[in-house]
């Protein structure tokens, strides 16, 4: 054997020529054999107990009905939310007048929020100067709902059931409700050209 022949048949694995003919499968293609690799044992168990997994879940949520979904668990938050509403609406009311809403005008730092809460929340249906676009203008002399400081907060804070107008109560938190009412009620009378009228005439707010 030359030289050359020595190192081209060293090059070739023994491992490679002593593999086990168990196991390399029957097919063959192109001259070319597989070997049967199983696979490990930890992922068959993996793969064995997620769909043991599975059966017992569509079980326990879906079939027996014991487990409580996501959207279950929402539901019933939901519900619970939506029974208290009630008791939270009186609870804030028991807090809130019209002295106390003319308290909170007085303060620079309630109207600055209420102005940001107002041009986040309000101005895309009452427009950027309050004069009205799907809202009514706020800047006249006339009320839709009620004439007085409260009557516009309940309005900001439980909607308008059958218009556009949003129960923001649910949505912002209660100082954000005040500020934004607080910053309307410095509106009345500011007469910004815009919607016409609507409501009852109603006039400055009482004293």
């Amino acid at each position: 054997m030359t030289t050359a022949e020595r190192v081209l048949d060293s090059s070739v694995p023994e491992a490679a020529e002593a593999a086990p003919e168990a196991r390399i499968l029957d097919h063959e293609y192109d001259g070319i054999r597989e070997y049967d690799n199983p696979l490990p044992g930890w992922w068959s168990s993996i793969f064995i107990g997620s769909i043991v997994f599975a059966g017992f879940y569509a079980l326990y949520f879906h079939v027996v009905g014991w487990g409580a979904s996501p959207q279950d668990n929402y539901q019933a938050a939901l519900a619970s939310y939506d029974s208290k509403r009630d008791v939270r609406e009186r609870a804030e009311l028991a807090n809130i007048n019209e002295a106390y809403l003319v308290q909170q005008v007085a303060d620079y730092k309630v109207l600055e929020r209420g102005n940001k809460v107002f041009a986040e929340r309000c101005a895309s249906c009452h427009g950027a100067a309050a004069n009205g676009l799907i809202g009514p203008n706020l800047t006249d002399d006339y009320q839709r709902n009620g004439s007085t400081r409260l009557d516009i907060y309940r309005t900001v804070r439980g909607g308008v059931p059958g218009t556009a107008m949003l129960a923001w109560g649910d949505q912002m938190a209660p100082a954000d409700v005040v500020a934004a009412t607080s910053f309307v009620i410095t509106l009345r009378g500011t007469n910004v050209r815009g919607r016409p009228p609507e409501g009852v005439p109603v006039g400055p707010f009482a004293k």
